[in-house]
């Protein structure tokens, strides 16, 4: 084979650090530029004011945890161009999603604001962390 092809979808999710309230639509824009510039694919960006969920497919060349490292950077400098104390908060969560998870997924992306009208980003979090076994990474989020 003369090239390499790779299709790995991830759901991301990280939040602001310490839960400050400052993210806003264009920013979910922004994100969608850095991951097409990295060679990702983006499907959905969407969240709330204090964290982001990001469904793409992965760049061939990239890790999770260095296409994360850009994301954050990059629009962390964005934010401070724009004269805005911003960081995020230091970790992340990402999960594999399968093909056919796709459009669940991007339908509970794009939903992200009325979902949380009823559910708090901390309850959310437990719920995926303890689900896949991760109730010690929620504690050191949220605990």
């Amino acid at each position: 084979m003369a090239t390499s092809y790779c299709s790995i979808t991830v759901h991301i999710i990280f939040g602001t650090k310490d839960r400050f309230r400052y993210l806003t639509d264009d920013v979910f824009s922004y994100i969608h530029g850095i991951i097409h510039q990295l060679d990702g694919i983006p499907i959905s960006i969407n969240g709330t004011d204090d964290h982001i969920h990001i469904l793409c497919n992965l760049p061939k060349s990239m890790t999770v945890p260095e296409f994360v490292r850009v994301i954050k950077a990059n629009s962390s400098k964005w934010f401070k161009d724009k004269n805005a104390n911003m960081a995020w908060q230091t970790g992340y969560a990402a999960f594999s999603v399968s093909k056919t998870n796709i459009p669940a997924i991007q339908k509970y992306i794009m939903a992200q604001k009325e979902h949380h009208h009823r559910v708090t980003f901390a309850e959310e979090m437990q719920k995926y962390m303890v689900e896949e076994g991760g109730s010690s990474v929620w504690n050191e989020w949220f605990g």
